[in-house]
């Protein structure tokens, strides 16, 4: 099995990005970090926790997973609801094939876990953009407020973006600069077309 991290700030088009590869790659499974969110804390309310920052995750069951999938084995991914701030009761099977794909904000923070990548795209994305992105995406997914979205940006989102995130760019294979006038579909057919992944 041949893993593809896919890493980048919020609102940067990492889920745009791995569809259109699982779209191109044949027998390809994905693992989203954002699965595996930690329980939000009874008394923490929405509006005051970070979703962003590296300490929300559970990066030892993901680490777990992602082993047990490289070796062949099925895992049950857990299913984070975000207006439970829980992870639901039900899990999703994910069984192993030719290619997985881990995306999410933190994916090339960890060393044990950067160890047993074969490839790593890191997306970047200007601020204003990303966040438009993220506003758009929060009041249409989520049904929360612009006001809701644009605090969690200021007080979370953009302070663990350049602290935790934008650092990791150092650690992937390949940078890809993405704005509205980039066509993901194109740069992901030639690069697949150059390169034997």
């Amino acid at each position: 099995m041949k893993i593809i991290a896919v890493a980048g700030g919020s609102g940067c088009g990492k889920t745009l990005f791995t569809a259109l590869m699982v779209e191109r790659l044949p027998k390809t499974v994905v693992l989203p970090l954002d699965s595996y969110y930690y329980d939000r804390p009874d008394h923490i309310p929405s509006d005051e926790y970070d979703y962003d920052g590296s300490q929300a995750f559970d990066f030892d069951l993901y680490q777990q997973h992602i082993a047990q999938l490289s070796a062949g084995k099925s895992v049950l991914k857990p299913d984070f609801v975000y207006e439970t701030g829980k992870r639901s009761t039900e899990f999703t099977e994910i069984v192993p094939d030719k290619y997985l794909i881990i995306e999410g904000l933190h994916v090339l923070l960890r060393p044990n876990i950067r160890q047993l990548l074969s490839f790593s795209f890191y997306l970047e994305s200007p601020l204003d953009v990303a966040v438009s992105r993220r506003c758009l995406r929060d009041i249409k997914d989520y049904e929360v407020s612009a006001e809701y979205s644009l605090n969690q940006y200021l007080n979370f989102v953009r302070p663990v973006f350049f602290e935790q995130i934008q650092p990791t760019k150092q650690y992937a294979d390949l940078i890809v600069e993405n704005s509205y006038e980039t066509r993901l579909d194109l740069f992901i057919d030639n690069y697949l077309a150059d390169n034997e992944l």
